[in-house]
């Protein structure tokens, strides 16, 4: 067949696929972006962000950081209740300790909690969103958007006729702290055993489409209801199966572990102002409110009447929007039959398709070819990834320019495979490496099907349109010419590029490029992406074809790395994530630390710490190295523990303390060395099991203000020992002061932001 097809057919089936690829990724790429102007154009009955960004003003009034158990979190708190109030709801607060075993926190939360009563026959469905910030920011997106989208959405639902289910809307306290509000809510509150699905909302930046990234285990019904509401799906389930391997979680998280099903949405761009001092209402794009209140109203409205007494499918969904425009979804238990049948209808129809052919090196090289060119796009994103670390002297190895990074990737990766194909293709039949690289595809797809079904569509859909096209070529056999055929058979291509391209985009927005499991989740993506143009690279044989495709793609290598080397690390729009941080040791000494050894400060920040700093140990429980200059103490007060009782108990001896911490003290936290043989911690109707840890030393927190005062019962099984008590507070001495305003543009507090910590030992 080859001999029929000349260069010139060839050479436009190829540039199609490029062209296709570049279109496509373009399109991927802006589906991704909330719409600025959305916030002024939406319709009167529906949801308007203008009317949530007016709340969201009121609610944080001078934007400072309110995390957990903190008086401005109490200001906070009392601004939603007015919220509601004026919305026709009673707000309950439901104050309560809370811990979490996998961070070691415990802290007092007031969850607020309002109700809208349905008819009364159907179950409730709960919508979450937490109100705390981090110490290091307002917490303008994270979470504070959310929360006034809750109150917006519950507004309207007042506007409307009761339906058949309750909606309790609450607005968690501590996320940040270990997800502590929803850990109280789940245990202690009644209202907990009325729902039967659960809606959270979050931020991971403070731009981006309103993502739906996160599902039960069997919400197969909330999907159909979100599928047939929304009017911009953004979801599929490669992203939800990532996230499970991200360290990362939700109050959703909660719920799901008390067996609840539910969807979890959230926008997520511009991630380097995420938990920072930046994330503001000026930096918040009301496009994403828009996006992500639209989500929300649309889904209570599609679930008022719904049945939600039981999933109609067990087990999880696969699933993903089609740029937007609809979504397609299966069942996971569906995953391998679907796979097998496509085996076994493409194995008769290129039986009749191939059984007037010569031979079969063709077909093994499209078989071979799959995996050659995935391994050799995963060198491709490696090899550049090293090589931008040695230009860039050891520091951020993808730079703030992200679009340079971009097209520094992309076209590596496709100019490494287009090559690749080439060698592959040459002297080959077109026919042959299509239908081995389709078995290949539907192998892959089986296997997947089994082994991580949320990734099986990338492969099940365009392996179902590659079978779709050899029928038509079977059936259409006798009127149609070779070239004709191919063309037939170069349409999988699209709905390849169509399911792969926004995930290579999705990846880029969670993991971004500094990390290179991102990295090579982007170029292995991406190489998948450009599989199907294998059979069309024989076109490369065309002198023409050939030089452009590659000087165009040399030029976009070359362009992206002197883009991205030319940049700096860090920009004031996209800054380093930098805490000051004042030490006071137990003998009095103090050091101001900022940065680490993977983290270098900008030269100003350098320079106000005299010239001088240098990598040292900072914490005695912590090998890192951090830049470090001594500094004369400030005799910061110490917080400790004062000993109550002590008794012998079956499991060693047991001693009640109490916390004593000076007023400006927001965390306290004991390290219990291994010779203490821990064995648990209990505080206010909460128990924390250490018998198992094998880290040293062991770890317990405090959070907020209602540290002061409480109590605690330690269990041990080892002699007596000194416990090291750490006070931190956010409050900076002068010389620390001086040294977080060398910070400049360049660099942010982040997470828990600037504190000082005073370390002192506590015999038990």
């Amino acid at each position: 067949m080859a001999t029929l097809v000349t260069r010139s057919v060839l050479s436009w089936q190829f540039a199609t696929v490029l062209v296709l690829l570049l279109v496509t990724g373009m399109a991927a790429r802006s589906r991704l972006d909330a719409d600025p102007a959305a916030a002024s154009k939406g319709d009167s009955a529906g949801f308007l962000a203008e009317r949530a960004l007016t709340t969201l003003t009121q609610l944080l009034g001078d934007e400072q950081p309110h995390p957990v158990d903190s008086p401005a979190n109490e200001r906070v708190r009392e601004r939603i209740g007015d919220a509601l109030e004026l919305a026709g709801y009673r707000a309950e607060i439901q104050e309560a300790s809370a811990c979490s075993t996998t961070t070691r926190t415990c802290a007092r939360v007031r969850n607020v909690i309002a109700v809208h009563e349905g008819s009364g026959n159907g179950k409730a469905i709960l919508v979450s969103a937490h109100y705390d910030s981090v110490p290091a920011g307002p917490g303008a997106s994270d979470n504070g958007a959310n929360v006034a989208i809750m109150i917006e959405a519950a507004r309207m639902l007042k506007q409307r006729p009761a339906g058949r289910n309750d909606v309790i809307f609450l607005f968690s306290d501590g996320e940040e702290a270990g997800l502590l509000g929803a850990r109280a809510f789940a245990s202690q509150h009644p209202l907990i055993k009325r729902v039967a699905a659960v809606i959270n909302l979050e931020a991971r930046g403070t731009s981006g489409q309103s993502i739906l990234f996160e599902t039960g285990t069997s919400s197969s019904a909330l999907l159909d209801a979100f599928a047939n509401t929304a009017k911009r799906p953004l979801a599929n389930s490669l992203v939800a199966m990532a996230y499970k391997f991200l360290p990362n979680d939700t109050d959703l998280s909660v719920f799901k572990a008390a067996g609840l099903q539910g969807l979890n949405f959230a926008f997520g761009e511009r991630h380097h102002y995420y938990h920072t001092s930046l994330d503001t209402l000026e930096n918040l794009d009301p496009g994403s409110v828009q996006a992500q209140g639209d989500n929300l109203h649309e889904l209570l409205l599609g679930l008022a009447e719904a049945d939600l007494a039981d999933d109609s499918v067990s087990g999880g969904m696969v699933y993903t929007d089609l740029l937007g425009f609809g979504m397609v979804k299966w069942p996971e238990s569906w995953g391998p039959a679907i796979a097998s049948f496509l085996l076994v209808a493409f194995g008769l129809v290129t039986w009749r398709l191939r059984k007037q052919e010569a031979n079969g090196r063709g077909f093994w090289r499209g078989v071979f070819g799959f995996p050659a060119v995935l391994l050799l796009a995963l060198v491709a994103g490696y090899l550049l990834n090293y090589l931008l670390s040695l230009l860039n002297g050891g520091a951020s190895g993808w730079p703030s320019n992200t679009l340079a990074n971009r097209i520094a990737l992309w076209s590596v990766v496709v100019l490494v495979v287009v090559s690749a194909q080439r060698l592959l293709a040459r002297r080959t039949d077109p026919f042959e490496l299509w239908i081995g690289l389709v078995w290949a595809w539907l192998l892959v797809a089986l296997a997947l099907s089994i082994i991580a079904p949320g990734a099986s569509y990338l492969f099940i859909l365009p392996s179902a349109a590659a079978v779709a096209c050899a029928m038509t070529v079977m059936v259409m056999a006798q009127r149609l010419d070779v070239p004709g055929k191919l063309w037939i058979l170069l349409l999988p291509v699209l709905p390849a590029f169509v399911v792969f391209l926004p995930a290579v985009h999705l990846i880029e927005i969670m993991m971004g490029f500094n990390s290179i499991v991102g990295v090579l989740a982007m170029a292995g993506l991406l190489g998948l992406a450009m599989m199907f143009a294998l059979p069309y690279a024989a076109s490369a044989a065309a002198p023409r074809v050939h030089g452009a495709v590659t000087v165009l793609l040399v030029v976009g290598v070359a362009a992206g790395l002197v883009l991205s080397v030319r940049a700096p690390a860090f920009t004031a729009d996209k800054p380093q994530a930098l805490n000051i941080m004042y030490v006071q040791a137990t003998d009095q000494k103090a050091i101001v630390t900022a940065g680490s050894a993977m983290s270098r400060p900008p030269a100003t920040l350098l320079e106000a710490m005299g010239g001088k700093a240098l990598l040292a140990q900072a914490f005695p429980w912590n090998a890192g190295r951090f830049w470090s200059i001594p500094v004369p103490s400030a005799g910061l007060p110490s917080a400790t523990l004062v000993v109550l009782g002590e008794e012998d108990v079956a499991e060693g001896r047991r001693v009640t303390a109490r916390i004593d911490a000076p007023a400006d003290v927001y965390v306290v936290q004991l390290l219990i060395p291994e010779v203490a043989q821990l064995r648990s911690i209990e505080t206010d109707g909460q128990r924390l099991d250490y018998s198992g840890d094998t880290n040293f030393p062991v770890s317990f927190i405090c959070r907020g203000t209602s540290c002061n005062g409480r109590q605690l019962a330690l269990t041990f099984g080892g002699a007596p020992f000194s416990a090291t008590v750490v006070a931190m507070s956010n409050r900076l001495p002068d010389a620390a002061g001086k040294v977080a305003r060398g910070r400049g543009t360049l660099a942010v507090p982040r997470n828990d932001g600037d504190q000082s910590v005073v370390i002192s030992e506590v015999p038990l």
